[in-house]
């Protein structure tokens, strides 16, 4: 073969493998452009789910504030209202007190009677407080 024969050959696999390349490049780039689309799909995806997760993080915040709330407004009743055996020992506890408060005539109070009506006061309250009133 000539040297002519050898340079043409050279040039024809040369052709050869830059038409080749071509088509592999070609391929790359459609692969190229189905990972970049799929991306895209997953960061839409990603976006969605981000959005999903902070409404449900509100909802849960809500709902926290709405349990302790009504905690608290629970809480508020039980202070507020006594039981009834509490009830019932006070009444015990302070009734006797109560008759000797409705026998002093409001008119006419003695020294004596004053004296009576601020110890019924002072141990009022004294039980009032060991029941669990914040005076």
């Amino acid at each position: 073969m000539s040297e002519k024969d050898l340079q043409k050959e050279g040039l024809l696999t040369a052709c050869k493998t830059i038409q080749a390349l071509k088509g592999t490049v070609e391929c790359l780039q459609i692969n190229l452009s189905q990972e970049r689309d799929n991306n895209e799909g997953l960061n839409l995806t990603i976006e969605s789910l981000r959005n999903e997760n902070n409404e449900l993080q509100e909802k849960v915040f809500q709902l926290e504030a709405e349990l302790q709330a009504a905690k608290d407004e629970e809480k508020e009743e039980k202070t507020a209202t006594p039981s009834s055996e509490v009830v019932e020992e006070l009444e015990k506890k302070l009734g006797f007190y109560c008759k000797d408060l409705k026998k002093l005539d409001e008119k006419n109070l003695t020294a004596e009677d004053s004296e009576t009506l601020y110890n019924i006061l002072a141990y009022t309250f004294k039980t009032l407080k060991k029941a669990g009133l914040k005076l």
